[in-house]
């Protein structure tokens, strides 16, 4: 990908400036593919993958895993985990929808935020109110308990590199009703991003999440899987891992990870704004003078810019800058996978909103938007000069439309049928009426071992079996492990004289090489050890050239140098040499 610094354009300046002013919307800069998707792990073959079930250890919908897992049974550890003040359970997932509810809302949850803040924008972007989904936030309804679980999906996928956190693991809820009305249906997904117990040792820390969700593969006793899922989300796997459901992994972080999300269908067939609407929030613990309580806040729909930013008639400075930003984003967005081109969308850019339903309006259709001016134009000619730079036959068409199927829209039924070009050609979508897992639950499933709430082809043909095999070739690597990258030849030097000379590895593991964590390169003959500069960290696939100086002996002959890494006293990978000729 293109560095930032290489691009001088005044209006992405501008934008970046704005970025630098705005340090909250800065912070989101991942996408539904960060993480391991563009690690060594997508292309490692792994025989564990092939023992895995993922419908037991990716995404879980049969009925006797999800039905014992309530709506209300979560509200009420996120109020207890939150210190037991402020709303009630019920009363914290009134506030969610009351969010969509002109201010200033039901009396008995002050002090929220509403659709109609800031002229009914969110980061300067439209947020029209949905008062029918905000009549969930109503006393009378008693909502919360109309809303099922209907699958657990486990993200490990979105884990990054370096193990800052491990992934997200999601769950999703949706109404309800005695009878299958269309304007009914209403979602939220709870995304819990889960903290690495041992961030020292990298993405290796976040291994026994890993293995726990593998082990549900394997067991077959309902209740033994109950439990192991109960621990994950509700208890912790073990002391010092914390459960999946916490305040603090839906955006009450400094990095401000995790998020709840809704797919809204109630007010379907009334018009504007569009129904079918996905909208984002962080949860966050606030205190005022009255005390504290957690809260719901709109925030913007991660890698989902405004769709008329890709207008060329739009020549806001944000736009423009928009766009000059999306030309260094060419070779990410190019990359000939289905399941791993990707980008990254700083929040400054990124809509209030989703619409799934081009129908009701183009300003969510990016392709839409991008066609209303003519190429070449010279947005278009930047987008190609970079596709020739990388010797890319894709179009700059083909990028608008990657970019679409990346947002929350392109992936809820927007992008069905578009074609990607290269090999992903159509983007392969198979849907059960906008969503992924199945929602007209009237009736709802009949218990028993077969019954589940159905997922849609999409999931079962082509995101799942990807993550399945980055999950498997993660359980398949070993913790330290490492790969020679250059074997130099013999360096010609005098007799006695100092020389210099380079090695360079490849972390082929998952532990993080650095030297808090006791990482050397030990010397098998005498000479100077090889370490890491402090503060210094290597993960997976990156490498580090350790560069020495020593001085060449003083009779003629080949001499070779050998060091061996360890860490904590542990030895592997290869053997390390070097060897100089004295003439």
């Amino acid at each position: 990908m293109r560095s930032l610094q290489r691009l001088t354009s005044p209006a992405l300046v501008a934008g970046l400036l704005l970025l630098k002013a705005t340090p909250v919307l800065a912070q989101s800069l991942h996408s539904e593919r960060g993480g391991l998707h563009a690690s060594p792990l997508a292309h490692r073959a792994s025989l564990t993958a092939t023992t895995l079930d993922p419908l037991r250890s990716l995404a879980l919908s049969d009925h006797a895993t999800v039905s014992p897992i309530t709506a209300r049974r979560v509200f009420e550890q996120l109020v207890r985990q939150a210190g037991g003040t402020g709303f009630t359970a019920e009363q914290l997932f009134r506030q969610l929808w009351d969010t969509q509810n002109p201010a200033p809302g039901q009396p008995d949850l002050p002090g929220g935020p509403h659709c109609s803040d800031d002229g009914n924008t969110v980061n300067g972007a439209p947020y029209p109110c949905r008062t029918l989904e905000g009549t969930e936030a109503s006393t009378t309804t008693a909502a919360l308990d109309r809303y099922v679980l209907v699958g657990l999906f486990n993200r490990f996928d979105l884990a990054p590199v370096d193990g800052a956190h491990c992934g997200e693991y999601r769950m999703s809820f949706a109404r309800f009703v005695p009878a299958p009305q269309v304007r009914s249906r209403n979602r939220f997904i709870l995304e819990g991003a889960l903290p690495n117990p041992s961030p020292e040792l990298g993405l290796e820390g976040c291994r026994p999440v890993a293995q726990a969700w593998a082990a549900l593969s394997t067991l077959e006793d309902a209740a033994e899987r109950r439990a192991l899922l109960d621990a994950l989300f509700f208890e912790g796997l073990a002391p010092g891992i914390p459960p999946v459901i916490h305040p603090q992994h839906y955006g009450d972080n400094p990095a401000g990870l995790g998020q709840v999300r809704v797919n809204m269908f109630m007010q379907a067939g009334i018009g504007a704004p569009n129904p079918w609407m996905l909208r984002e929030f962080k949860l966050k613990r606030q205190c005022d003078a009255t005390g504290c309580t957690l809260r719901f806040l709109p925030t913007t729909v991660k890698s989902t810019p405004r769709g008329d930013f890709f207008n060329l008639q739009n020549t806001h400075p944000l736009a423009v800058a928009f766009r000059d930003f999306l030309v260094t984003q060419v070779e990410a967005l190019a990359v000939d996978d289905f399941n791993r081109f990707n980008y990254a969308v700083p929040d400054v850019f990124n809509a209030a909103q989703s619409s799934s339903m081009p129908s009701f309006g183009s300003v969510d259709d990016f392709l839409a938007e991008f066609d209303k001016t003519a190429a070449p134009t010279p947005f278009t000619d930047a987008l190609q000069a970079e596709l020739l730079r990388i010797g890319s036959p894709l179009t700059p068409r083909h990028l608008v439309a990657r970019a679409q199927a990346l947002s929350c829209g392109g992936c809820h039924d927007l992008s069905r049928g578009t074609e990607l070009g290269g090999a992903p050609g159509v983007f392969p979508l198979a849907f059960l009426r906008f969503v992924q897992t199945q929602d007209i639950l009237s009736p709802l499933p009949t218990p028993g071992p077969d019954s589940h709430y159905p997922l849609s082809p999409s999931l079962t043909t082509a995101f799942l079996p990807f993550r399945q095999q980055l999950l498997g070739a993660f359980l398949d690597t070993p913790a330290l492990d490492a790969r020679v990258v250059t074997t130099e030849r013999a360096l010609e030097v005098q007799a006695g004289q100092p020389f210099q000379g380079t090695v360079t590895l490849e972390n082929t593991g998952t532990t993080a090489w650095s030297d808090r964590g006791g990482l050397r390169a030990t010397s098998l003959d005498q000479t100077a050890d090889l370490g890491l500069s402090p503060g210094e960290a290597i993960h997976l696939g990156q490498r580090k050239t350790f560069v020495f100086t020593h001085t060449a002996p003083t009779s003629p002959g080949r001499t070779t140098y050998r060091w061996r890494l360890h860490r904590d006293g542990q030895a592997f990978g290869p053997p390390l040499s070097f060897t100089v000729d004295v003439p």
